[in-house]
């Protein structure tokens, strides 16, 4: 089967969800991250998990039926995810190491002490992929996590649409076990403790994969101001359902927003601003902004507080931020923003793709990539 060619439009939508993730994290007083789009923008990752299972299921829902297929396929999803997240991984270790030596040196303890909760259970569980799955508190890389339920939620994909042949309403029916679980267990929200977050990624994969398996049953061509009208719904819904237990609802309408895009039509003027090289590249290097904008922030962080001098605050939901006005954080926001493009560049074409195809050791199988992050 020929390899189908790449949703720019979704590309975009990738990259605008992962500088999202970022602005989340970034937090410099800025009117561009403390607002309450971005305070809630942890939902982003559920984005990225619709998207991911919308096009795993569009290129292989039929082209998993024999184990090497099926071994190709998780092969291919190893070596997509796994070498930035080692790096990433090393980055950390890195930084925990230099804390160590700071408070030794100084008896000044961070907020997070040097090798408590990034500890070395929590390291060997990053190694094999399982921080997600196994750690009661994220550690390290704190966005790894994603990383981690997603690598398993596509062997379980592999496992029940291919091996054993389910029929693609199965995806809805997992989709529907996993919401139930969420609704007992956490009563709706997706923010949750990280020992169910496999069962919060199943929810939103399995959605974009049945959402996937319905291209059929959508028109093919989306008029612009319908498929604009549920962009804008997104952007609400994540703004005013964020943080109450009504997130549940917003994987269904993350899931209309794909097929919406996927199928907008070609000459409108929605389509080209999608398609628009930068947003398009944005998408395409999405993967290393999600992953290593953690590494820029703690960097920028310590220039400002330690080498600058600045002051810090509490928030109101305790996280550690920096004092400064609303002039001085927008600009560092942007700088960190800046600096986090410029790193992703460098590590999409030193990391990423060298390793697309398993380099050095190889990964070379029967399907061919497309890619469903980054």
């Amino acid at each position: 089967m020929a390899k189908k060619p790449k949703l720019l439009a979704l590309e975009s939508l990738r990259g605008f969800a992962a500088l999202a993730v970022a602005l989340h994290h970034f937090r410099y007083g800025s009117l561009l991250s403390e607002n309450a789009f971005i305070r809630h923008s942890y939902l982003m990752v559920d984005f990225f998990f619709v998207l991911s299972g919308f096009v795993i299921a569009l290129n292989y829902a039929n082209r998993l039926s024999s184990p090497l297929d099926f071994a190709s396929f998780q092969r291919r999803r190893f070596w997509r995810l796994y070498p930035l997240h080692l790096f990433t991984l090393l980055v950390f270790f890195g930084i925990e190491c230099l804390k160590y030596v700071f408070e030794q040196k100084t008896g000044i303890v961070s907020n997070n002490p040097a090798f408590v909760v990034s500890n070395a259970s929590a390291f060997f569980a990053s190694v094999f992929l399982l921080q997600g799955v196994v750690l009661n508190q994220p550690a390290f890389n704190i966005p790894s996590w994603s990383i981690s339920v997603e690598f398993w939620t596509y062997l379980v994909f592999a496992l029940t649409m291919g091996l054993l042949r389910l029929r693609m309403w199965w995806c809805l029916v997992l989709a529907g076990l996993a919401a139930i679980i969420l609704l007992a267990l956490e009563g709706g929200q997706l923010q949750t403790d990280p020992i169910f977050a496999i069962i919060r990624c199943i929810y939103s994969f399995f959605l974009g994969a049945w959402a996937a398996s319905r291209q059929d049953r959508f028109p093919r061509k989306t008029p612009a101001p319908i498929a604009a009208g549920v962009l804008a719904l997104v952007v609400v819904a994540v703004w005013g359902l964020g943080g109450t237990r009504a997130e549940i609802l917003l994987p269904p309408l993350f899931a209309l927003a794909v097929v919406a895009v996927a199928n907008l039509h070609e000459d409108t003027a929605l389509r080209r601003f999608l398609e628009w090289p930068f947003f398009v590249w944005l998408g395409t290097v999405s993967y290393s902004v999600y992953l290593t904008h953690s590494i820029i922030g703690w960097g920028v962080t310590q220039v400002l507080r330690f080498g600058m001098k600045m002051p810090t605050q509490v928030a109101a939901n305790g996280d550690t931020m920096l004092a400064v006005d609303q002039g001085l954080g927008t600009l560092v926001t942007l700088v960190a923003v800046a600096v986090v493009l410029a790193f992703s560049y460098l590590t999409f074409r030193f990391i990423e793709n060298p390793f697309r195809s398993g380099w050095p050791f190889g990964a070379s199988g029967v399907l061919p990539v497309f890619r469903t992050r980054g």
